[in-house]
């Protein structure tokens, strides 16, 4: 049963060569992006998460004004850390 199964599915893909071809590079395309999204998103919520002291750990963000707008960046001045590490403690 399961090869007669086999015969039709390869009948109907030469049969229909186009429309084959279109649903197949779909289906792959798609399964494709679905892998990348999933793995960025993995890659985006395991983001530090080997440090033993993950709930005491900060990100400084500093917003700049650049051309008339405001932007936020990560980048910080070298003197932040000792200032942040004074004031903290």
């Amino acid at each position: 049963m399961l090869k007669n199964y086999f015969k039709v599915a390869i009948r109907n893909l030469v049969r229909n060569k186009s429309f084959s071809a279109i649903n197949i590079s779909g289906l792959a395309i798609g399964m494709a992006s679905a892998i990348l999204i999933l793995l960025w998103i993995q890659n985006e919520v395991s983001h530090d998460r080997f440090h033993t002291k993950l709930d005491r750990l900060y990100e400084i963000w500093s917003n700049n004004t650049i051309d008339g707008s405001i932007r936020s960046l990560t980048n910080t001045p070298e003197i932040m850390a000792p200032e942040l590490k004074k004031r903290l403690s």
